[in-house]
């Protein structure tokens, strides 16, 4: 039996996507394996891009659906009614719009003249079988022989117009498809084809069917919107309201669904409004007004449908015109339906007979009654048929559940709002959901909703609705028999946001029933209640943090520090808002540590009432004191939570549990100072929650004196002296210092070190260090050394803990920062010299070089340095077999300079500056016996390696017009043969016997040397005759020796300059002239 609902629904052709019907004949399928590709090519893998045609498989007597025949006139003709129920399904999937037949023959078959014969019987069998159709019949060969190019092929080209001329087709509908690699591709061509001629087709059937347009009373399904404009050209009375109804919604399904296709919604929502306001009022038959407003739901939810398709696709959609109000329209509209349901039925007791609805579901037309089939004008009907349709249709519709259908759409429309973020809306929707679930009697799921929706409307402060709610919310919970929502419900219904009536909801019997309960539910709920109150545990938990309560609650710490020794106050305020006075049983708070949790009872103060009875709107204040454990000392302790009892243990009891912060439902903060309160209380809304405390040490009467001398130097193990005086009023004991920096430092480089003795080994922080036992102003002293890497402050940390000599041992702890400045003690630096103590910048293969490293005092304090050690790199090699150093024991004061020489050549080249090692200053500071060392890297030069060296031998000084014998050594480093271009340049301060311009021929691995004999001319410091060497151009060692580094060597290794004292007077050959003459003979 056919529903009220189902007779709306749309049917599944008219939902589906058209697609052009191609029947395929003439494959054998089973016995043909052939056959059985060329369909599975035609019909499998329907890929999107493919042609939109739905392909069938047809045998060759397949039988055809039966044409009614041709009208000559339709003067007289009356049609039964609108839309035919099998009109779409015939033209989709029975008639179709090409027969493909297919056909075994090559151009040069032997039995041509048989095969032709054949086929064309075949296409005039199909012919007949449709005849006074318009389907287009075509003729596919299947040939083992792959085609000619288009022209060559004489033969096949006769023989297809021979076949053509037989068959009475046109050319354009006979095709080859050739069996070879390239079957899918052919297919593809061809069923491209195919869809070109079934678009003629229904593009040719459209037209005969406006060609009858004015002969058919204008009920023809034509194309969308002429259709629909036709049918709303009708009249419309009761008896075919609901005929064209239908009929309207299956149009304008497809007028709305192409508009969103072709992007035009606005279009779409404008075509369903106008569609809406045309037939919102066509109710029809009054008795059946629910019929009408189903229509309505039904129309709503399919456009909710096809817009929400639609924006899955990619069309965007706002806040203000979503899905989602048409799917709250259509829960709108079922529940009139609901309504007009409940009006029109509850009189309704019995079904008809015999059955007035037999055979709706095979009516010939949509929208039509099955007691009055085929009847389009407006006859009159007969009475008592139409009264017994309409008592089965309202008996059917009585038994509908009309909740189901509601929430249902409720459900779509609340998940729209919230995709389109509209939390507000969302809400209201869930609301109603819930007031439906009520109705329908299932307490439990609306009880879940609302006090969802409770936890929103809350954090708004929406008082008349969050009252509204709560009473529906208790309703749920007392027909539901749900102790714990029920008691949690009642505290907050009590509250001074709604009106409601005193209730014990903690007694341990079934309480009364709510206002306005169903009478038929509270015999079964009384019935429930009993066997839940005796099966529930006695004790009901609440957490009221997530409430608004007639009971509210806030503790503080009255301080935010405790020293050890005090006894820690909290202060608890209770405040009820209960219209009626409420008697709680049990106070207690919960105080929270990291290591553990106690729960203290409420000692009342004095002055307040003794029991814990309040009357409506009364404050009360409870103190709780307790000693905290000394394991508390450094840490927080927290309020946990406060504890309300409310009832007695004997009798069922409900446990409120408070966080002590207060709950956030009052009005804005701003307005809270012009309350009026008690006098002798804090006004409860301004009272501000401390929820945690800390419990320090208690305040030390120790003395402690520090001293040292700062600032500090870096590196160095810098003293600290601390001296203790016990100023308590008892001995103390366990005494021990502690040591720590207040800001961790990152990176050995970094770190501060810490000792208790003067070994240097560094030790942990943080450093302890243990003291005596002291009596009543003892003193004691202790040191401790600190050794820093880099400048800068460094703030120490000195905390010494110890206890009394007593009964309850208290610690005490005496707390003081320690302020030192780092600065550096000294800077180094190291220079480079050449052999005669010339600055240079690069070094040479096997050169003796000078390295000086210089010790510049910066220390405000004077410094000595111990000794010095210098540490050569592998590449570095010392002239000296042993270095001493030249700056022990030397004492710097500040801005003062320290320098020693070392002698030294390297061994390797190196583009980049090499190391020269690591030196090392061992010093103290005046008046310290504590050692420290400070080791810096000597950073060198870059080093070149270079085929010759050259070597001056001159005395340090001459005489005027004393000859003075000068020597250049060249010495040839490498395995190769050197030759060098020298010249000798004139000088105006000399005249020189020797070679004035030679070329030099260095043997490998050997020594030239070249001797001359100066006569100065002119005393003072002269310039000497300037030697030059040119690579010679013949020279193999060209690649190794380049010209600019032999001018760089020479103007480093040959003096340039030379000091001449006057001629001596007296004897000539004084012995100083004997020895030079001496010299010079040899």
């Amino acid at each position: 039996m056919l529903s009220i609902v189902d007779q709306f629904d749309l049917p599944s052709e008219l939902c589906a996507k058209p697609m052009s019907l191609v029947g395929l004949t003439g494959l054998d399928t089973v016995n043909n394996a052939i056959h059985k590709t060329i369909w599975d090519a035609f019909n499998s893998n329907r890929r999107v891009e493919r042609a939109p045609v739905t392909f069938r498989l047809l045998s060759n007597a397949h039988e055809f659906p039966v044409i009614k025949p041709k009208r000559n006139s339709y003067e007289w003709y009356i049609p039964k009614g609108i839309f035919k129920r099998n009109w779409l399904n015939k033209h989709l999937n029975e008639i179709p719009a090409v027969i493909v037949i297919f056909y075994d023959l090559d151009w040069n078959d032997a039995h041509w003249n048989e095969k032709m014969i054949e086929c064309s019987s075949r296409v005039q069998s199909m012919r007949a079988a449709l005849e006074g159709r318009n389907t287009r019949i075509t003729v596919v060969l299947i040939q083992q022989t792959l085609p000619l190019p288009v022209g060559e092929d004489v033969l096949a080209a006769e023989r297809a117009a021979a076949l053509c001329a037989s068959c009475e087709l046109n050319t354009k509908s006979l095709f080859v498809l050739p069996l070879g690699d390239h079957l899918q591709g052919y297919t593809v061509r061809l069923e491209t084809a195919f869809y070109d001629l079934a678009q003629n087709y229904y593009h040719h059937e459209a037209r005969n069917v406006k060609s009858h347009r004015d002969h058919l009373n204008k009920t023809t399904h034509q194309h969308y919107i002429h259709a629909y404009n036709n049918l709303l050209e009708l009249r419309i009375v009761d008896t075919n309201a609901l005929e064209i109804k239908t009929v309207a919604g299956f149009i304008n399904y497809k007028l709305c669904r192409l508009m969103f296709i072709l992007n035009l919604p606005r279009d779409a929502i404008s075509q369903f409004r106008a569609h809406i306001d045309r037939f919102k009022s066509r109710i029809g038959f009054r008795e059946l007004a629910f019929e009408h407003y189903a229509w309505l739901a039904k129309q709503f939810t399919v456009f909710g449908d096809i817009f929400d398709e639609a924006v899955k696709l990619g069309l965007p959609a706002v806040q203000t015109q979503h899905p989602g109000f048409y799917y709250q329209q259509a829960a709108q509209y079922a529940f009139q339906r609901k309504q007009a349901c409940v009006e029109l039925c509850q009189s309704i007791t019995e079904y008809p007979n015999p059955d007035p609805l037999e055979g709706i579901s095979n009516m010939e037309f949509y929208g039509q009654r099955p007691w009055r089939p085929g009847k389009l004008s407006a006859e009159p009907p007969d009475p008592q048929k139409e009264q017994n349709g309409i008592q089965a249709l309202q008996y059917l519709e009585k038994h509908v559940n009309h909740s189901n259908i509601i929430i249902s759409f409720y459900g779509f429309a609340i998940s729209q709002f919230k995709t389109y973020r509209c939390p507000r809306m969302r809400r209201h929707l869930v609301v109603q959901m819930a007031d439906e679930y009520y109705n329908s009697k299932d307490y439990g799921k609306a009880l879940t909703l609302l006090t969802h929706m409770l936890w929103d409307y809350r954090s708004e402060k929406w008082w008349c609705l969050i009252s509204d709610i709560l009473q529906k919310a208790l309703n749920c919970a007392y027909l539901s028999a749900n102790i714990q929502d029920y008691v949690t419900l009642s505290l907050e219904i009590l509250s001074g946001h709604t009106n409601s009536s005193s209730l014990d909801k903690t007694k341990k019997t079934v309480p009364e029933p709510e206002n306005n309960l169903p009478e038929q539910e509270i015999s079964k709920v009384l019935s429930l209640w009993k066997s839940t109150v005796l099966q529930e545990p006695l004790c009901v938990a609440v957490d009221m943090s997530n409430i608004i309560s007639c009971i509210d609650s806030k503790a503080r710490f009255t301080q935010s520090k405790y020293e050890a020794d005090q006894n820690v106050t909290i202060e608890v305020f209770i405040r009820s808002t209960c219209l009626h006075a409420l008697h709680f049983s049990y106070l207690s708070v919960t105080v929270n540590t990291p290591n553990y949790s106690s729960e203290f009872a409420v000692s009342e103060d004095a002055g307040s009432n003794p029991t814990l009875l309040f009357d409506s709107n009364q404050i009360k204040r409870f103190l709780v004191e307790f000693v905290p454990d000394t394991q508390d000392i450094g840490q927080e302790i927290q309020i946990g939570s406060i504890i309300l009892h409310l009832g007695q243990k004997s009798e069922r009891y409900a446990v409120l549990r408070f966080t002590g912060t207060g709950s956030n439902s009052r009005n804005h903060p701003e307005l809270l100072h012009f309350r009026i309160g008690p006098h002798d209380m804090p006004d409860f809304d301004n009272i501000k929650p401390l929820g945690s405390a800390q419990i320090v040490p208690r305040l030390s009467k120790m003395q402690v004196v520090v001293e040292h001398e700062q600032p500090a130097l870096v590196g160095e193990w810098y003293q600290v002296k601390l001296t203790v005086t016990n100023a308590e009023h008892l001995p103390i004991k366990s005494v021990q210092a502690n040591i720590l920096l207040e800001i961790d430092e990152v990176g050995p480089e970094l770190a501060t070190e810490f000792t208790s003795n003067s070994s240097g080994k560094p030790e942990e922080l943080p450093l302890q260090l243990n003291l005596p036992d002291l009596a009543v102003n003892e003193v004691t002293t202790t040191i401790f050394y600190v050794r820093s890497h880099r400048t800068g402050d460094r703030n120490i940390t000195l905390r010494i803990s110890y206890v009394f000599e007593s009964v309850k041992s208290v610690e005490s702890v005496k707390e003081d920062i320690i302020n030192i400045p780092v600065t550096k003690p000294f800077e180094t630096l190291a220079k480079f010299f050449s052999n005669r103590f010339e600055p240079i910048t690069k070094l040479y293969v096997d050169e003796v070089f000078v390295v000086m490293p210089q010790v510049k005092c910066i220390s405000p304090w004077p410094i000595v340095i111990e000794n010095t050690i210098i540490e050569f790199s592998s590449q570095i090699k010392s002239l000296d077999a042993n270095t001493k150093s030249q700056l022990a024991k030397i004492e710097l004061k500040n801005e003062e300079l320290g320098a020693e020489v070392f002698a030294a050549s390297v061994s390797t080249s190196s583009e980049q500056p090499i190391s020269i090692g690591q030196y090392t200053v061992y010093w103290s500071r005046i008046g310290s016996n504590i050692t420290n060392s400070t080791q810096v890297p000597i950073k060198g030069l870059s080093v070149d390696d270079v085929p010759i060296r050259i070597e001056a031998i001159l005395p340090a000084h001459g005489y005027v017009r004393t000859p003075m014998p000068v020597s250049f050594e060249l010495h040839n480093k490498s395995l190769h043969l050197l030759q060098l271009d020298m010249t000798m340049e004139a000088s105006e301060a000399f005249m020189f016997a020797g070679y004035k311009q030679i070329q030099v021929t260095i043997l490998p691995k050997s020594v030239k040397v070249l001797k001359y004999n100066l006569y100065p001319l002119v005393p003072g410091n002269v310039a000497l005759p300037k030697l030059k060497l040119v690579v010679n151009e013949k020279n193999m060692e060209m690649f190794s020796l380049r010209q600019p580094q032999l001018t760089e060597l020479l103007e480093r290794c040959v003096p340039t300059q030379v000091y001449i004292m006057p001629q001596i007077k007296g004897n000539p050959m004084s012995p100083a002239v004997a020895e030079i003459t001496a010299t010079i003979m040899q």
